[in-house]
């Protein structure tokens, strides 16, 4: 038996994430006492939960694996949401763990607005930024969320997911990680080996009748771990390169195909 918080950290410990943002609070206890005890992860106390949620997702685009915050329940997970927009506009890869009132504290069919101390249905409220956001009310499924959440996070268009675990949720004991459920579905963002050549021709042929091509490359070559055979197909082709505000790393500014930035970020003359 494990105690289903020390299981949640353990299980993000595995997924080769080395760091944590969090702010504690009174809902997450046992995920922060979790983090407390293990001897992999390095926590990072933020002042606010708009802090975790940035900080993650930075992490999330340098490392290019997960980024990960802990918040509590209620103002830490509305604090949270510009973070998590971010992320989701930028197809950032992040997982936001948060406290939640007892089950037996939440609303439900009540009728009232709220019961629990600082309970606010945060799922409801980021549906539309995350690519999975859930409640974990049967404390059995919680490797199956974690699973299929992660999944949804680092395949086909990255993006963040949230896992919202109430506060005697956390707390319950659970079966070893292999008598509990997990995620065997597939993420239905398989890439279409045929209409990607199709593009590929399609740019190739461009390419080949174009007179001064130059190229816009933006941070989607880095989501695709791509930098390296970016470097060498422009060192092939001897096209001039724009960056896009998210990829200025790529290149140099005295690199001889840098040729600037355009947009709001661009530079003067």
């Amino acid at each position: 038996m494990i105690k289903l918080s020390d299981y949640v950290i353990q299980f993000i410990e595995n997924l080769g994430v080395r760091h944590i943002f969090l702010l504690p609070g009174g809902g997450s206890m046992h995920l922060v006492d979790s983090v407390g005890k293990s001897e992999k992860l390095d926590y990072v106390c933020n002042l606010h939960e708009q802090a975790c949620a940035i900080a993650a997702d930075a992490y999330g685009q340098y490392t290019n694996n997960l980024g990960v915050a802990l918040v509590t329940t209620g103002p830490g997970g509305t604090n949270t949401m510009t973070g998590v927009a971010a992320a989701w506009l930028d197809s950032t890869p992040m997982l936001i763990v948060s406290g939640q009132v007892k089950r037996a504290d939440m609303v439900g069919e009540r009728g009232v607005r709220q019961m629990g101390f600082q309970e606010i249905n945060i799922v409801s409220m980021v549906k539309t930024i995350t690519k999975y956001a859930v409640t974990v009310t049967e404390p059995e499924k919680i490797r199956y969320h974690l699973e299929k959440a992660v999944s949804l996070a680092k395949n086909g268009r990255p993006g963040p997911v949230w896992i919202d675990i109430p506060l005697d949720v956390q707390a319950m004991m659970i079966d070893d990680e292999e008598q509990l459920v997990g995620f065997e579905g597939e993420i239905n963002e398989q890439i279409n080996i045929d209409k990607l050549n199709e593009k590929v021709s399609q740019a190739i042929q461009l390419l080949n009748q174009s007179e001064r091509p130059v190229i816009l490359v933006g941070n989607g070559v880095r989501l695709a771990d791509g930098i390296k055979d970016f470097l060498d197909m422009i060192a092939l082709l001897q096209i001039p390169v724009l960056t896009t505000w998210k990829a200025v790393d790529f290149l140099a500014e005295d690199h001889p195909l840098f040729t600037g930035r355009p947009g709001a970020v661009g530079q003067r003359g």
